[in-house]
Protein backbone atom coordinates (compact mmCIF):
# COMPACT_ATOMS: atom_id res chain seq x y z
CA UNK A 1 0.00 0.00 0.00
CA UNK A 2 1.36 3.60 -1.04
CA UNK A 3 2.14 5.50 1.91
CA UNK A 4 -0.90 8.50 0.94
CA UNK A 5 -3.32 5.69 0.34
CA UNK A 6 -2.81 4.69 4.43
CA UNK A 7 -2.93 8.56 5.41
CA UNK A 8 -6.09 8.40 3.42
CA UNK A 9 -8.10 5.66 5.32
CA UNK A 10 -6.64 6.58 8.66
CA UNK A 11 -8.40 9.96 8.09
CA UNK A 12 -11.56 8.29 6.21
CA UNK A 13 -11.51 6.10 9.18
CA UNK A 14 -11.25 2.81 7.44
CA UNK A 15 -8.55 1.44 9.48
CA UNK A 16 -8.91 -1.30 12.08
CA UNK A 17 -8.48 -1.17 16.31
CA UNK A 18 -4.78 -2.43 15.73
CA UNK A 19 -4.05 -0.97 12.56
CA UNK A 20 -4.89 2.77 14.14
CA UNK A 21 -2.99 1.83 16.83
CA UNK A 22 0.21 1.23 15.41
CA UNK A 23 -0.36 4.41 12.97
CA UNK A 24 -0.71 6.56 15.99
CA UNK A 25 2.50 5.22 17.58
CA UNK A 26 4.37 5.24 14.15
CA UNK A 27 3.62 9.22 14.26
CA UNK A 28 5.02 9.77 17.91
CA UNK A 29 8.05 8.00 17.22
CA UNK A 30 8.92 8.76 13.35
CA UNK A 31 9.16 12.49 12.84
CA UNK A 32 9.25 12.35 8.72
CA UNK A 33 6.15 9.88 8.90
CA UNK A 34 4.66 12.44 11.27
CA UNK A 35 5.32 15.56 9.26
CA UNK A 36 4.54 13.69 5.69
CA UNK A 37 1.16 13.02 7.38
CA UNK A 38 0.20 16.44 8.23
CA UNK A 39 1.03 17.87 5.21
CA UNK A 40 -1.15 15.26 3.47
CA UNK A 41 -3.45 16.38 6.25
CA UNK A 42 -3.17 19.90 5.16
CA UNK A 43 -3.46 19.44 1.59
CA UNK A 44 -6.38 17.35 1.40
CA UNK A 45 -8.47 19.95 3.80
CA UNK A 46 -7.61 22.81 1.52
CA UNK A 47 -8.77 20.67 -1.71
CA UNK A 48 -12.21 20.20 0.66
CA UNK A 49 -12.53 23.49 1.27
CA UNK A 50 -12.17 24.82 -2.49
CA UNK A 51 -14.60 21.89 -3.61
CA UNK A 52 -17.51 22.78 -0.97
CA UNK A 53 -16.76 26.73 -2.40
CA UNK A 54 -17.55 25.21 -5.66
CA UNK A 55 -20.79 23.38 -4.28
CA UNK A 56 -21.91 26.31 -2.79
CA UNK A 57 -21.16 28.44 -6.14
CA UNK A 58 -23.23 25.69 -7.94
CA UNK A 59 -26.12 26.02 -5.47
CA UNK A 60 -25.93 29.93 -5.38
CA UNK A 61 -26.12 29.97 -9.39
CA UNK A 62 -28.92 27.53 -9.64
CA UNK A 63 -31.13 29.42 -7.01
CA UNK A 64 -30.52 32.70 -9.41
CA UNK A 65 -30.92 30.99 -12.04
CA UNK A 66 -34.28 29.46 -11.12
CA UNK A 67 -35.31 33.21 -9.20
CA UNK A 68 -34.20 35.34 -12.31
CA UNK A 69 -33.54 33.06 -15.62
CA UNK A 70 -30.67 31.80 -17.43
CA UNK A 71 -30.07 35.03 -19.12
CA UNK A 72 -29.70 37.16 -15.79
CA UNK A 73 -27.00 38.88 -15.14
CA UNK A 74 -25.15 39.99 -11.52
CA UNK A 75 -24.05 43.72 -11.90
CA UNK A 76 -21.80 44.74 -9.23
CA UNK A 77 -22.63 47.41 -7.01
CA UNK A 78 -19.23 48.99 -7.51
CA UNK A 79 -17.18 48.50 -10.58
CA UNK A 80 -13.94 46.13 -10.26
CA UNK A 81 -11.15 48.66 -11.93
CA UNK A 82 -8.17 45.91 -12.75
CA UNK A 83 -6.13 46.60 -9.54
CA UNK A 84 -8.97 44.84 -7.77
CA UNK A 85 -9.47 41.98 -10.74
CA UNK A 86 -5.00 41.03 -10.99
CA UNK A 87 -5.94 40.88 -6.90
CA UNK A 88 -8.33 38.28 -7.41
CA UNK A 89 -6.62 36.36 -10.29
CA UNK A 90 -3.25 36.18 -7.83
CA UNK A 91 -5.33 35.04 -5.04
CA UNK A 92 -7.00 32.48 -6.59
CA UNK A 93 -3.62 31.31 -8.86
CA UNK A 94 -1.81 31.31 -5.21
CA UNK A 95 -4.59 29.14 -3.59
CA UNK A 96 -3.61 26.93 -6.70
CA UNK A 97 -0.27 27.01 -6.16
CA UNK A 98 -0.24 26.46 -2.47
CA UNK A 99 -2.37 23.05 -2.89
CA UNK A 100 -0.18 21.77 -5.86
CA UNK A 101 2.99 22.60 -3.51
CA UNK A 102 1.81 21.08 -0.48
CA UNK A 103 0.39 17.63 -2.55
CA UNK A 104 4.31 17.65 -3.64
CA UNK A 105 6.00 17.73 -0.45
CA UNK A 106 3.45 15.11 0.86
CA UNK A 107 4.08 12.61 -1.58
CA UNK A 108 7.89 13.41 -1.60
CA UNK A 109 8.18 13.17 2.08
CA UNK A 110 6.38 10.04 2.34
CA UNK A 111 9.16 8.48 -0.25
CA UNK A 112 12.13 9.51 1.96
CA UNK A 113 13.47 12.24 -0.29
CA UNK A 114 12.91 15.38 2.30
CA UNK A 115 14.81 13.67 5.33
CA UNK A 116 17.24 16.55 4.85
CA UNK A 117 15.36 19.46 3.53
CA UNK A 118 12.80 19.64 5.95
CA UNK A 119 13.25 22.85 8.21
CA UNK A 120 11.03 21.62 11.13
CA UNK A 121 11.81 17.81 10.99
CA UNK A 122 13.46 16.54 14.48
CA UNK A 123 16.38 14.44 13.58
CA UNK A 124 16.75 11.39 14.97
CA UNK A 125 20.99 11.38 16.25
CA UNK A 126 21.91 7.42 15.46
CA UNK A 127 25.54 7.89 13.40
CA UNK A 128 25.52 6.15 10.53
CA UNK A 129 29.03 4.21 10.11
CA UNK A 130 31.20 4.76 7.08
CA UNK A 131 33.05 1.45 6.18
CA UNK A 132 35.63 2.72 5.26
CA UNK A 133 36.49 5.46 7.90
CA UNK A 134 36.27 2.55 9.73
CA UNK A 135 39.28 0.80 7.78
CA UNK A 136 41.33 3.92 8.43
CA UNK A 137 40.61 4.25 11.97
CA UNK A 138 41.80 0.47 12.05
CA UNK A 139 45.10 1.05 10.20
CA UNK A 140 45.88 4.43 12.67
CA UNK A 141 45.21 1.78 15.75
CA UNK A 142 47.66 -0.62 14.24
CA UNK A 143 50.34 1.92 13.78
CA UNK A 144 50.02 2.80 17.08
CA UNK A 145 50.03 -0.17 18.90
CA UNK A 146 52.40 -2.42 16.79
CA UNK A 147 52.64 -5.84 18.38
CA UNK A 148 49.65 -5.72 19.90
CA UNK A 149 47.20 -8.90 18.81
CA UNK A 150 43.70 -6.99 17.26
CA UNK A 151 40.39 -8.06 16.66
CA UNK A 152 38.71 -6.48 13.38
CA UNK A 153 35.11 -5.98 13.73
CA UNK A 154 32.77 -5.37 11.04
CA UNK A 155 31.48 -1.53 11.31
CA UNK A 156 28.32 -1.44 12.83
CA UNK A 157 25.47 0.10 10.92
CA UNK A 158 24.73 2.44 13.40
CA UNK A 159 26.16 4.16 16.58
CA UNK A 160 24.57 6.02 19.13
CA UNK A 161 25.06 6.77 23.18
CA UNK A 162 23.79 4.74 25.96
CA UNK A 163 24.20 4.89 29.96
CA UNK A 164 23.90 2.52 33.42
CA UNK A 165 19.96 2.59 34.31
CA UNK A 166 21.59 0.71 37.55
CA UNK A 167 24.27 -1.53 39.36
CA UNK A 168 23.02 -4.50 37.78
CA UNK A 169 24.27 -4.46 33.64
CA UNK A 170 21.15 -2.46 32.49
CA UNK A 171 21.59 0.57 29.82
CA UNK A 172 19.07 2.61 28.41
CA UNK A 173 19.43 4.38 25.18
CA UNK A 174 16.97 5.61 22.34
CA UNK A 175 14.24 2.97 20.90
CA UNK A 176 14.73 4.06 17.14
CA UNK A 177 18.32 3.72 17.32
CA UNK A 178 17.96 0.28 17.85
CA UNK A 179 14.51 -0.85 16.52
CA UNK A 180 14.80 -3.64 14.15
CA UNK A 181 18.55 -4.72 15.13
CA UNK A 182 19.90 -8.04 14.92
CA UNK A 183 22.54 -7.64 17.64
CA UNK A 184 23.83 -4.67 19.99
CA UNK A 185 27.37 -4.04 21.32
CA UNK A 186 28.60 -1.95 23.32
CA UNK A 187 31.88 -0.45 24.60
CA UNK A 188 34.13 2.83 26.19
CA UNK A 189 37.67 3.49 27.38
CA UNK A 190 36.76 1.27 30.59
CA UNK A 191 34.59 -2.15 29.22
CA UNK A 192 35.79 -4.14 26.03
CA UNK A 193 32.91 -4.45 23.39
CA UNK A 194 30.21 -6.66 24.87
CA UNK A 195 27.14 -7.90 23.40
CA UNK A 196 23.30 -7.11 24.82
CA UNK A 197 20.06 -7.78 24.29
CA UNK A 198 16.67 -5.52 24.38
CA UNK A 199 14.76 -7.01 27.42
CA UNK A 200 12.27 -3.51 26.99
CA UNK A 201 11.30 -0.70 24.76
CA UNK A 202 8.88 2.06 24.44
CA UNK A 203 8.16 3.51 21.33
CA UNK A 204 6.00 6.10 23.00
CA UNK A 205 8.53 7.56 25.16
CA UNK A 206 11.61 6.61 22.54
CA UNK A 207 13.52 4.51 25.36
CA UNK A 208 14.97 1.10 24.87
CA UNK A 209 16.79 -0.77 27.82
CA UNK A 210 19.41 -3.35 27.14
CA UNK A 211 20.83 -6.04 29.23
CA UNK A 212 24.99 -7.08 29.45
CA UNK A 213 25.08 -10.72 28.60
CA UNK A 214 28.86 -10.91 30.59
CA UNK A 215 27.40 -10.59 33.41
CA UNK A 216 31.49 -10.24 35.39
CA UNK A 217 31.83 -7.22 33.67
CA UNK A 218 29.13 -5.37 36.05
CA UNK A 219 30.76 -6.94 39.42
CA UNK A 220 32.33 -3.73 40.43
CA UNK A 221 30.02 -1.55 39.16
CA UNK A 222 29.43 1.49 41.06
CA UNK A 223 26.77 3.88 39.13
CA UNK A 224 27.83 7.61 40.19
CA UNK A 225 24.53 9.31 39.39
CA UNK A 226 20.82 9.40 40.21
CA UNK A 227 17.92 9.79 38.15
CA UNK A 228 15.68 12.91 39.15
CA UNK A 229 11.81 12.40 39.73
CA UNK A 230 11.57 16.48 39.48
CA UNK A 231 10.99 18.28 36.61
CA UNK A 232 13.87 20.39 36.01
CA UNK A 233 12.86 24.18 36.01
CA UNK A 234 13.82 26.58 32.48
CA UNK A 235 17.56 28.24 32.89
CA UNK A 236 19.16 25.64 34.35
CA UNK A 237 23.02 24.63 33.03
CA UNK A 238 22.71 21.13 31.73
CA UNK A 239 25.48 19.23 30.23
CA UNK A 240 25.32 15.87 28.27
CA UNK A 241 28.16 12.94 27.17
CA UNK A 242 27.83 10.91 24.34
CA UNK A 243 29.76 9.54 21.17
CA UNK A 244 29.65 11.05 18.11
CA UNK A 245 32.71 10.34 17.18
CA UNK A 246 34.57 7.03 18.84
CA UNK A 247 35.27 9.22 21.82
CA UNK A 248 33.42 10.72 24.48
CA UNK A 249 32.28 14.06 23.85
CA UNK A 250 31.27 16.51 26.85
CA UNK A 251 28.40 19.25 25.51
CA UNK A 252 27.23 22.01 27.61
CA UNK A 253 24.21 24.58 27.82
CA UNK A 254 20.94 25.45 29.33
CA UNK A 255 17.08 23.98 29.57
CA UNK A 256 15.17 26.41 27.26
CA UNK A 257 11.31 24.81 27.50
CA UNK A 258 9.65 22.71 29.52
CA UNK A 259 7.79 21.21 26.20
CA UNK A 260 9.91 19.67 23.02
CA UNK A 261 9.20 18.91 19.91
CA UNK A 262 5.58 20.13 18.38
CA UNK A 263 4.75 21.28 22.43
CA UNK A 264 5.73 17.50 23.69
CA UNK A 265 5.30 17.81 27.23
CA UNK A 266 7.56 14.14 27.46
CA UNK A 267 10.78 16.02 26.34
CA UNK A 268 12.38 19.12 27.13
CA UNK A 269 14.23 21.58 25.01
CA UNK A 270 18.05 22.19 25.07
CA UNK A 271 20.49 24.90 24.09
CA UNK A 272 23.10 22.32 23.68
CA UNK A 273 24.81 21.78 19.85
CA UNK A 274 24.42 17.57 19.63
CA UNK A 275 25.15 15.38 16.54
CA UNK A 276 24.85 11.94 15.10
CA UNK A 277 26.12 9.57 17.89
CA UNK A 278 24.60 11.29 21.03
CA UNK A 279 20.83 9.94 20.69
CA UNK A 280 20.79 7.92 23.89
CA UNK A 281 23.30 9.97 25.92
CA UNK A 282 22.00 11.22 29.00
CA UNK A 283 21.33 14.82 29.79
CA UNK A 284 22.31 15.94 33.34
CA UNK A 285 21.58 18.93 35.60
CA UNK A 286 24.76 20.66 37.65
CA UNK A 287 24.76 18.13 40.46
CA UNK A 288 25.19 15.32 38.06
CA UNK A 289 21.33 13.96 38.21
CA UNK A 290 20.23 12.76 34.94
CA UNK A 291 17.55 14.68 33.96
CA UNK A 292 16.86 13.15 30.42
CA UNK A 293 17.56 11.17 28.17
CA UNK A 294 18.68 12.89 24.51
CA UNK A 295 16.30 12.20 21.63
CA UNK A 296 17.07 14.86 18.62
CA UNK A 297 17.41 18.34 17.48
CA UNK A 298 15.83 20.47 15.07
CA UNK A 299 17.24 19.95 11.42
CA UNK A 300 17.90 23.21 10.81
CA UNK A 301 18.26 25.11 13.74
CA UNK A 302 21.84 25.10 15.82
CA UNK A 303 21.69 24.05 19.61
CA UNK A 304 17.89 23.39 19.68
CA UNK A 305 17.84 19.59 20.77
CA UNK A 306 15.21 17.86 22.68
CA UNK A 307 15.87 15.12 25.60
CA UNK A 308 12.98 12.59 26.90
CA UNK A 309 12.42 13.58 30.61
CA UNK A 310 13.86 11.30 33.33
CA UNK A 311 10.46 11.27 35.40
CA UNK A 312 8.75 10.08 32.18
CA UNK A 313 11.50 7.50 32.02
CA UNK A 314 11.00 6.40 35.72
CA UNK A 315 7.10 6.11 34.94
CA UNK A 316 7.39 4.04 31.93
CA UNK A 317 9.50 1.76 34.06
CA UNK A 318 7.40 1.58 36.87
CA UNK A 319 4.57 0.79 34.86
CA UNK A 320 6.22 -2.51 33.56
CA UNK A 321 3.47 -5.11 34.69
CA UNK A 322 5.15 -7.02 37.51
CA UNK A 323 7.48 -10.14 36.01
CA UNK A 324 11.02 -11.88 37.51
CA UNK A 325 12.59 -8.36 35.68
CA UNK A 326 10.73 -5.52 37.09
CA UNK A 327 12.92 -6.13 40.24
CA UNK A 328 16.08 -6.22 38.17
CA UNK A 329 15.09 -2.56 36.40
CA UNK A 330 14.86 -0.36 39.53
CA UNK A 331 16.03 3.44 38.66
CA UNK A 332 18.38 4.65 41.33
CA UNK A 333 16.45 8.04 42.27
CA UNK A 334 18.25 8.69 45.77
CA UNK A 335 22.34 7.91 46.15
CA UNK A 336 24.11 10.88 44.30
CA UNK A 337 27.77 10.69 44.83
CA UNK A 338 28.19 13.46 42.64
CA UNK A 339 27.14 16.45 44.57
CA UNK A 340 29.21 19.15 45.35
CA UNK A 341 32.31 18.15 43.01
CA UNK A 342 33.75 19.93 40.13
CA UNK A 343 33.23 19.40 36.40
CA UNK A 344 35.97 17.79 35.27
CA UNK A 345 35.61 14.78 38.53
CA UNK A 346 31.99 14.59 37.78
CA UNK A 347 32.76 13.85 33.90
CA UNK A 348 35.70 11.10 35.19
CA UNK A 349 32.86 9.42 37.37
CA UNK A 350 30.31 9.40 35.00
CA UNK A 351 32.69 8.17 32.12
CA UNK A 352 32.83 4.49 32.78
CA UNK A 353 29.20 4.82 32.55
CA UNK A 354 28.48 6.17 29.20
CA UNK A 355 28.43 3.76 26.28
CA UNK A 356 28.86 3.94 22.87
CA UNK A 357 26.01 1.71 21.14
CA UNK A 358 26.77 -0.47 17.93
CA UNK A 359 23.55 -1.45 16.26
CA UNK A 360 23.88 -3.89 13.39
CA UNK A 361 21.12 -4.89 11.15
CA UNK A 362 21.05 -7.53 8.31
CA UNK A 363 20.69 -6.22 5.21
Amino acid sequence: MRTVDLFDDYLQERVSKEQKQEFEERLISDAVFANAFEEHRLAITLLNKNEEREQLRKALKAIHEQEFGKEAKIIPIKKEGSIQKYAKTAAMAASVGLVAVLSTLALLSTGGYLLKQQSNDITDLKRDIVELKYSQDAIVKGITSAGEKKIKYAPANFEGTGFALNNKGYIITSWHMVNGADSIFIENSKTERSLTKIIFSDPKTDIAILKLENTDLVKNWQVPFSFNKKSADIGEKVFTLGYPRKEVVYGEGVLSSLSGYRNDTVMYQISIPVNPGNSGGPLMDEQGNVIGLIRGKITSAEATSFAVKSNEIIKTIEGIATDSTKDELNVNTKRNMLKGIKRSEQIKRIDPYVFNIMVYKAN
